[in-house]
């Protein structure tokens, strides 16, 4: 009895929520471009520009099109974390916030005068990653309590090890600050590509 009620449940929802494939209806190359990459599909509309990062010696392609976040160094020491506004033929042009002034510029910033670019957001500061990962650090000493039967006062070797853990939580919580800048030579140039 209960095979066949599991029978007609499972009959009963393949025809009313499965699909033949042959059925199914394609999506178009343009509807799927837009819906998975808005940015490079806008590009390819209009017909205009787009940087790609390339690194020459692990054979990897970073693309960045309009309104994409660029986080780059100048030669002269400016930093600039904006969005591109154009991209030209030989320059970008970004729209940046001058806190001074209050009033919103333009820069127009050549590829050659661009020394570094960032991966990923650059942020000020240290995370100190005080939290509950935090608390890994006293696993040492209540796991040499319970299991053993030691005091957490008579416990040093686990009392060495709190200020290594902690510093590993530090490093964990800011992974994406460091190795984030990669800086511009005969391996990784930064070129501008027209869509075609």
């Amino acid at each position: 009895m209960k095979k066949l009620i599991f029978l007609i449940l499972f009959i009963s929802t393949e025809s009313l929520f499965g699909q033949e494939p042959h059925q199914k209806e394609a999506l178009q190359i343009e509807e799927l471009l837009e819906k998975n990459n808005p940015n490079l599909y806008k590009t390819i509309q209009r017909g205009g520009n787009y940087l790609v990062l390339d690194n020459y010696r692990n054979q990897k392609r970073r693309r960045y099109y309009v309104e994409d976040m660029l986080g780059f160094r100048t030669k002269s020491g400016q930093f600039f974390q904006e969005e591109l506004s154009d991209i030209g033929d030989s320059t970008i042009t970004v729209m940046h916030y001058n806190n001074v002034e209050r009033k919103l510029e333009t820069w127009v910033v050549k590829l050659s005068d661009i020394k570094k670019v960032y991966k990923r957001e650059v942020y000020k500061g240290i995370k100190w990653g005080l939290g509950w990962g935090s608390l890994a650090a006293f696993v040492p000493i209540f796991y040499d309590w319970v299991q053993f039967g030691r005091s957490p006062a008579q416990n040093t070797e686990a009392l060495i090890l709190i200020p290594a853990i902690q510093a590993g939580n530090i490093l964990i919580a800011n992974r994406s600050k460091f190795f984030n800048g990669i800086k511009l030579n005969g391996n990784k140039q930064l070129k501008v590509f027209k869509s075609i």
